[in-house]
């Protein structure tokens, strides 16, 4: 009974021990695609570019809180 056991355990703990390798493979794989479409992006797609305004519009702005 305690042999029967101990195999059932064992097989267990292979099992549980397949599944974590399998799930480091997939994390990794899933890392490495995520870095290379953050490599894809541009700085200029991410960064918004501040635009210039005249003086009129920054006086509207500061006297009517746009």
């Amino acid at each position: 009974m305690e042999k029967k056991l101990s195999t059932q355990m064992e097989k267990e703990l292979e099992w549980l021990n397949n599944e974590i390798e399998k799930d480091k493979v997939s994390l990794e794989k899933e890392k490495k695609e995520f870095i290379e479409s953050l490599k894809g992006i541009k700085k200029e797609d991410i960064v918004i570019k501040e635009q210039k305004i005249s003086a009129w519009k920054r006086i509207r702005k500061v006297l009517m809180g746009y």
